[in-house]
């Protein structure tokens, strides 16, 4: 009797594994299921896009990168005020440009695709956001900061949406990032570098290419 009991109550264990896991699977966001979005596997926290969407050939317009900084609270006494850790507007326009960069080079050009200056000519517009971002230090050489170490460059969020002429959303993302710790190198993980702008903006370059990479793995 308990041979054809275990014989019964496998099957019915497995069945409902599998149906968990399928459940688990077709999980999307109200916003993604108003849009008709379905989840990827992919390698970052979340991406969804229209069914069967590739982006083959397309031309794409890059809105102005959006910023938000995490709540940032000095140390009393501290010459640096919250705002030293902000991007200025000609880091802004750096960051806008090495995002085209990057997500040209890792994204739209296997795909054939392209970015477009004018948005006219645009199939898609693609608006890339960091939210919760925070910087290891000031990117602005101060003269009483000789030398910062810090386990990682940045963190944020970074976030996409991309809309099409018509402005319905075809692909969202959304990814936790930790930039600048290189966990793919030798040593100890978390370990202090010199900050610097240099350090920064090669960090942010290798993370933004390992985003962008992912994301194209989720599409194919």
């Amino acid at each position: 009797m308990h041979t054809i009991h275990n014989k019964l109550l496998s099957p019915l264990l497995l069945s409902f594994v599998l149906l968990a896991g399928c459940a688990q699977q077709s999980a999307i966001s109200p916003e993604d299921a108003k849009d008709g979005l379905l989840p990827r596997q992919t390698g970052l926290d979340s991406v969804s896009a229209a069914y069967a969407f590739d982006l083959s050939g397309a031309k794409v317009y890059l809105e102005p990168v959006g910023v938000a900084y995490n709540k940032r609270h000095t140390n009393p006494g501290s010459p640096l005020r919250a705002e030293d850790y902000e991007l200025s507007e000609k880091d802004l326009a750096r960051l806008q440009e090495l995002m085209g960069e990057t997500l040209s080079e890792r994204f739209l050009a296997p795909r054939q695709s392209q970015l477009v200056a004018d948005k006219s000519e645009a199939d898609y517009v693609l608006q890339l956001d960091l939210s919760r971002f925070a910087l290891g230090a000031p990117l602005d050489p101060q003269p009483w900061l000789w030398r910062v170490y810090t386990d990682k460059s940045a963190y944020g969020v970074l976030s996409g949406e991309l809309q099409d002429n018509s402005g319905n959303a075809v692909m969202r993302f959304s990814d936790r990032r930790d930039i600048g710790d290189n966990f793919a190198g030798l040593g100890l993980a978390g370990r202090m570098d010199r900050f610097t702008s240099v350090t920064f903006w090669h960090d942010m370059k290798v993370d933004l290419r390992r985003a962008f990479g992912s994301l194209d793995e989720s599409l194919r």
